[in-house]
């Protein structure tokens, strides 16, 4: 290029904003060196402070757009390689991305088929084990099966012989039954005749208030002038004593007499009445071991109460100041029977329910004094008096 050209070059270049340092540089890419930019560059200056004027030519004007263009050019071409390389770099890495996903899928392909082939060899196994158990289970079943309708035949005979048995001696124990209930039935007492005899020559002893009754014990009429004989404990501490008997007339009861020892007293009911029903007298001395008899007296304050039994001894020593024999029964005597009869099945008096012994754990033991002996004693109250 000509030093005018040259010029030209550079003062375009001013004139279009472009560094010194670039122009410069595209000098030294033309081939120039920096002694010629910095000749160049010092005959500018001073032909620019002389004041020597610069017209561009269409020449100048051509040469200015060829480097225009070929700047432009040289920018579009690196910025298309700088893409292209970019281009080809996300292409490599996509296709690494591929290929190392393509390689994962197929080594997680591998490991589940692998494990699709052991599952499938465990269930088989585990198949063939079942099949296995199922068969000897069948075979088992088949076995006990047969042992069992074999027992159950064995148990069917048995039973049959038992039911045969069975049906024998029920006709063998139905008809000593049988026998036994006759018996039964002909030695069976039946109270039931002498029972309201017995409930109106009963009376209850108590001690009588303005709103109240206590009750002390039991007694029994033993002749028609209304002489009543009870136990000494249970008028002893009554003060005024009342009797009522079981239409529920009420009578004040004067103490006729007393033994403290056999544990007996004798009242009457104050009453011009002279016709009472009352009991006779049995022989104690022909009761036995056995006999039935009931009692019948206001335990615990239930007055008219009628218990059964039998008797367990007839000559039971209980040791005191003197000695005693009692009559020992099974019947139930409670507090409110003493003083009361104790009566054969012909409604006659065999005792009077005198004691009770109990204790925890044991059922109780009822004493009655013996008919003989309280006969004795009242013949001694009644002549002798209170």
């Amino acid at each position: 290029m000509a030093e005018k050209e040259l010029e030209d070059y550079i003062k375009t270049q001013r004139s279009l904003g472009v560094s010194e340092h670039a122009i410069r540089k595209s000098m030294l890419d033309a081939g120039y060196t920096e002694d010629d930019f910095k000749d160049l560059l010092a005959r500018h200056m001073k032909r620019s402070a002389s004041g020597g004027g610069f017209t561009p030519t269409v020449k100048h004007i051509l040469y200015l757009n060829l480097v225009i263009v070929i700047a432009f050019g040289s920018i579009v071409s690196y910025l298309a390689y700088d893409y292209n390389m970019k281009l080809n770099n996300l292409s490599t890495e996509h296709a690494n991305q591929l290929s190392e996903a393509e390689q994962k899928m197929t080594a997680q392909e591998e490991t589940l088929s692998s494990q699709l082939g052991s599952v499938e060899g465990t269930l088989r196994s585990e198949i063939g084990l079942s099949k296995t158990r199922i068969e000897q289970v069948n075979s088992d079943l088949g076995q006990k099966l047969q042992d069992y309708n074999y027992q159950a035949m064995q148990r069917d005979t048995a039973l049959s012989d038992s039911i045969q048995k069975t049906s024998n001696r029920s006709l063998s124990e139905i008809s000593s039954f049988s026998q036994q209930l006759e018996t039964f039935r002909k030695t069976t007492v039946d109270f039931s005749p002498v029972i309201p005899k017995v409930l109106n020559t009963v009376v209850t002893i108590g001690k009588k208030g303005p709103s109240y009754f206590n009750t002390a014990g039991s007694g029994v009429f033993v002749n028609k002038e209304g002489y009543i004989v009870t136990n000494y404990h249970v008028v002893d501490d009554l003060g005024t004593i009342t009797v009522r008997t079981h239409d529920d007339k009420e009578y004040t009861a004067t103490l006729i007499g007393r033994d403290e020892d056999w544990d007996i007293a004798v009242i009457k009911p104050v009453t011009e009445k002279n016709d009472f029903e009352y009991l006779e007298w049995a022989d104690s001395e022909k009761v036995s071991v056995g006999d039935a008899v009931i009692a019948v007296g206001n335990p615990v304050g239930f007055e008219s109460t009628v218990t059964q039994g039998i008797i367990s001894n007839t000559k039971r020593l209980i040791p005191s100041e003197i000695d005693i024999f009692y009559l020992q029964t099974d019947v139930a005597i409670n507090a409110g029977n003493s003083g009361g009869p104790l009566v054969n099945k012909e409604g006659k008096i065999v005792g009077i329910a005198t004691l009770k012994y109990s204790r925890v754990g044991y059922e109780g033991l009822s004493f009655a004094l013996r008919s003989n002996d309280v006969q004795g004693v009242l013949m001694d109250i009644l002549q002798k008096g209170a």
